[in-house]
């Protein structure tokens, strides 16, 4: 995974001009499934490397992609990042919370109990 670097992206703009780039995983297309955490990395950024990929610098879908659609449209260079927890829903889960492979697991709340903000079905 590429290392959220301020020097690294002024390298990339001045080799590339504008572009994004993706350090992000594919998106399930259940939402009930995951909650997808986002860091977008550019440079209004408050810090870099690990520190930035943080939980203290994560954003929900909604926030994350509204910056993505303003640094697009102001084509600045940009690199997004993301997380994925599987949720843990008494009804609808498809997972066994206590099935080995999710031991030491961060769960995301359901989808129904999520307070974040919907964008395009995800919360």
């Amino acid at each position: 995974m590429r290392m959220p670097s301020f020097k690294k992206l002024a390298e990339d703009i001045e080799r590339n001009g504008y572009q994004s780039r993706f350090c992000a995983t594919f998106m399930n297309p259940n939402p009930r499934l995951y909650k997808y955490y986002w860091w977008v990395f550019w440079q209004g950024s408050p810090c870099d490397g690990e520190e930035f990929l943080s939980g203290r610098y994560r954003m929900p879908i909604k926030q994350a992609f509204e910056l993505i659609h303003k640094l697009e449209k102001e084509r600045q260079q940009h690199w997004i990042y993301n997380r994925r927890l599987p949720r843990l829903d008494p009804v609808n889960t498809a997972f066994d919370p206590n099935a080995e492979i999710w031991r030491d697991t961060e769960w995301a709340p359901p989808f129904d109990e999520d307070t974040d903000e919907e964008y395009q079905g995800f919360k």
